[in-house]
């Protein structure tokens, strides 16, 4: 049941986007007999060796193949068996001997959920040889016919009470269909009605609608939980992280889900709460930048402010300078101020440089300046 439920999606969507007029046409066709496959089963310990249950297994498919009944089931619902049973054994007069079996086989076709039975037949006896029992059993099921004519009446009488099958049961499988999609088992429900073959025309195209809406109920439920998880995903935290979740989330939703406009809604919100964050970002940046740009401004007028009052406050420092140098100079006591400082700074330069005071004196260009003072 796992792998029919699996495999569900594929089936389901075939019945509902893959039917084209020329399908449709062929659904009132009762002798269209590819709309129904039989599924081959060797039931263990049936009067069947277990050595030979994989070459009946072969001889059952190799059957309904040759009716156009072989195929993927979506359930393996319907079931072609059989069972074999030893009538004779002998040995032949050959040498070495050979094991000659005599084998009955019978056919059956039916239902594998309800265990109803829709048709049976005994094929003629077949006759089987080899060199053990193994190779004779062999043998006798490699020599049964696909194409007999009981073969052919077993198959065309499964096929009816098939088809009848689900003609009269149709309403039933309906709510049984409904019932397990109101539990929310929405695939079990699909499973079923996929099963009705087109051939059942009625019971397909009822079949056929009721899985579009089971199928609509599904995506819907499912889309709602998408987006109530991204909802609540972007209302709890307005981050990046949290803003690719949403997206992840609502990317699941089935684009014909009921859940679908709403989940454009919301994404539509979280790109417009991005674009307003960004368009705030810019304008921060922008208002930084000026703020900044006029910082710099200021900066470079308070410079050159700076060198022009420095300026300003060097020639006037030096002019007073000057003018106080003037006053002194009028004044005996001041020159005599002066001249000792001078001559400090002279006695002090002569000391480094090893030279006598008295060789000083006399230097004509030191005296010329003292003398200058007093002019």
């Amino acid at each position: 049941m796992k792998k029919n439920i699996i495999t569900l999606s594929v089936a389901a969507l075939s019945v509902l986007f893959a039917i084209d007029a020329s399908a449709q046409n062929d659904l009132g066709k009762t002798d269209d007999v590819g709309r129904i496959v039989l599924s081959p089963y060797v039931v263990s310990n049936a009067n069947i060796p277990s050595f030979a249950e994989k070459a009946l297994n072969n001889k059952l498919t190799s059957i309904a193949a040759s009716q156009g009944l072989a195929g993927a089931s979506v359930d393996n619902r319907f079931v072609i068996t059989a069972s074999l049973v030893e009538m004779g054994k002998e040995f032949t007069a050959t040498a070495p001997p050979k094991v000659a079996l005599t084998v009955y086989p019978t056919i059956y076709i039916g239902d594998s959920f309800t265990g109803e039975l829709f048709s049976s037949c005994d094929l003629s006896p077949v006759k089987g040889v080899g060199e053990n029992d193994t190779k004779a059993y062999l043998a006798a099921i490699k020599a049964i016919s696909t194409r007999s004519q009981e073969v052919v009446q077993c198959i065309n009488q499964g096929k009816e009470r098939i088809i009848e099958y689900y003609n009269s049961k149709i309403d039933f499988l309906l709510a049984e269909a409904e019932a397990l999609a109101s539990a929310q088992q929405f695939d079990e429900a699909m499973t079923q009605l996929a099963a009705v073959p087109k051939v059942c025309k009625d019971a397909y195209l009822k079949a056929y609608a009721k899985i579009g809406e089971i199928y609509q109920k599904k995506i819907d439920l499912e889309g709602d939980k998408l987006y109530n998880e991204a909802y609540a995903q972007w209302n709890t935290s307005k981050t990046k992280e949290s803003a690719e979740r949403v997206v992840e989330l609502l990317a699941q939703i089935n684009p014909i889900s009921s859940a679908a406009v709403k989940g454009r809604k919301l994404v539509a919100s979280v790109e417009a709460y991005y674009a307003e964050l960004e368009a705030r970002r810019r304008e921060i940046e922008k208002r930084n930048w000026e703020f900044k740009m006029r910082q710099y401004e200021d900066k470079q007028a308070n410079l050159v402010a700076d060198r022009e009052n420095s300026h300003t406050e060097k020639m006037a420092g030096m002019n007073y300078d000057y003018e106080v140098q003037m006053e002194h100079a009028k004044n005996g006591g001041a020159a005599a101020e002066y001249a000792l400082q001078e001559v400090k700074g002279i006695v002090e330069m002569m000391s480094r440089s090893g030279k006598s005071f008295g060789e000083s004196v006399s230097n004509s260009s030191i005296v010329a300046k003292i003398t200058s003072w007093f002019k």
